[in-house]
């Protein structure tokens, strides 16, 4: 019982690690983590190896050389031992960690203006082919619709063609029964002028 619990436990907790190491928040964290540190070792390199020699030569200078002495040191002139220490404002420090505060500033703005853009475009973009793939579709829809609108013309056409011709027909057999009925009366009528004359011999 005792080895079924400590496997349970054992399995319990290694699925645990492994949902909290697969978070999304923990792996966008790293990833933060390390771009950020990219950044600051660019941001300090541009500084350090860029700005701060810039500014050396216009200040004849280092940044870390502008203090302000409130109180100067304290030398024993036999020994030449620092008895006190100088108190300083070093003012220039705070300027260089200002100066670098603002260019990570920057950095990230124009990183992140850069991304916002990109994404801006990407969706605006996808937009655009929502938009096409609907009017793609819609055509498509009026196409279908098109050709069911002629598949019943042609059908209508068709209907009224066997009308015409069924009335075409029709036409031709009263034709050919009013001949026949003209033709009947005709032999009826000569027959009859026949039967006329014999009567009037046989009365004679």
């Amino acid at each position: 019982m005792k080895k079924n619990r400590k496997e349970r436990q054992k399995s319990t907790f290694w699925k645990d690690f492994k949902a909290f190491i697969s978070r999304g928040n923990i792996l966008d964290l790293a990833v933060g983590v390390v771009i950020g540190a990219a950044f600051t070792a660019i941001v300090n390199s541009l500084v350090n190896d860029i700005i701060k020699p810039l500014i050396a030569t216009l200040l004849n200078g280092d940044f870390s050389e502008l203090v302000v002495v409130l109180r100067p040191e304290v030398i024993n002139p036999e020994t030449n031992e620092i008895l006190k220490e100088a108190i300083t404002l070093n003012y220039g420090n705070l300027l260089m960690a200002i100066l670098t505060f603002l260019i990570d500033a920057l950095v990230i703005f124009t990183a992140l203006r850069i991304v916002r853009g990109a994404r801006k475009r990407l969706q605006e973009a996808g937009e655009e082919l929502k938009e096409k793939l609907q009017k793609v579709r819609e055509l498509e829809n009026k196409e279908e619709n098109l050709q069911e609108v002629i598949a019943d013309i042609k059908e209508e056409n068709e209907n009224v063609s066997d009308a015409v011709t069924q009335q075409n027909t029709i036409e031709s057999l009263l034709t050919e029964i009013r001949d026949l009925l003209q033709k009947d009366s005709g032999k009826s009528s000569s027959e009859n002028t026949n039967e006329g004359e014999e009567n009037k011999k046989d009365q004679g």
